[in-house]
């Protein structure tokens, strides 16, 4: 697989600039067509009394000021990614997508090679499916920035998070491009007596198969001593100095993953760096 189309969804948080060059950069290193699509909020004023607004005159006004809003924010996520994108000479298109265009949202990203949006912990309180939500419906994978990471070079170090399930192997599948990209890649296996058979050394058949696709690696089996399974991905990621995990989301059933918190949720709302996700 090769990474020929990115789609970047671009939202209004402070931290939509990092993710555009991140975007932009990635595209670059990998000739790709990056697709910036900006998705008006469905609230476009700040003024809860602008719901009570009565008569002609008054709503045709208020009307007006929202036309003007949606405007310019629009022009101003334009300019801001095709400053971008022209600046690192990265074929690229913007799209805007209405305020209810769940649908439009869910179609661009299902023709993308790969889907670039903000954590969705960014996004919880708004009154749209968060990222992760959308990759389960497009089944394509998402790579979700988080609000502090500040770097916008792309990834060189990633963690790969093994458990030898289907999830996984969809993953590692989905990140190959990034993976024969980067500098170093490390497939850590918590716990690897949990996912081994008898006689069989945990990781060995997952390495190789990576190596004859000529991925640089290392194997790091670890024990988890009891702690979060998400705590000790998170913790390897930080004292290793990785800047991309890859996951294979929801290994258990989604439902069950919600309500005992889960290794994806809990990645989800707690990991400091980008978080691969293919289901």
């Amino acid at each position: 697989m090769t990474i020929k189309t990115i789609a970047l969804l671009i939202d209004e948080s402070p931290a939509r600039e990092t993710r555009m060059a991140y975007s932009a950069n990635l595209a670059a290193r990998h000739g790709a067509h990056l697709i910036g699509i900006f998705q008006l909020p469905r609230q476009l004023t700040d003024h809860a009394a602008s719901s009570y607004v009565r008569g002609h005159v008054a709503i045709s006004d208020l009307l007006r000021r929202q036309e003007t809003q949606s405007k310019e924010r629009i022009e101003h996520a334009r300019t801001a990614f095709e400053t971008l994108a022209a600046r690192l000479d990265v074929r690229h298109e913007f799209r805007v997508h209405a305020p209810h265009g769940d649908d439009e949202r869910r179609l661009g990203s299902l023709h993308a090679d790969l889907v670039v949006a903000a954590n969705p912990k960014e996004l919880w309180s708004e009154d749209r499916p968060p990222p992760d939500a959308t990759q389960l419906v497009t089944g394509v994978p998402f790579l979700l920035v988080p609000m502090e990471w500040q770097k916008a070079a792309p990834p060189q170090h990633i963690l790969v998070g093994w458990n030898a399930s289907r999830e996984a192997r969809r993953a590692i599948g989905d990140a190959m491009p990034l993976l024969l990209a980067a500098s170093s890649v490390t497939v850590l296996i918590v716990d690897p007596q949990d996912h081994a058979r008898p006689g069989e050394e945990p990781g060995v058949e997952v390495a190789m198969f990576l190596v004859r696709h000529g991925v640089r690696l290392t194997v790091d089996p670890v024990a988890s001593h009891g702690r979060a399974i998400a705590d000790v991905i998170i913790e390897h990621a930080a004292a290793n100095g990785h800047d991309l995990i890859v996951l294979g989301a929801y290994s258990h059933a989604r439902s069950k993953e919600i309500i005992l918190g889960g290794v994806t949720r809990s990645l989800l709302a707690h990991a400091p760096v980008p978080l691969l996700i293919s289901h």
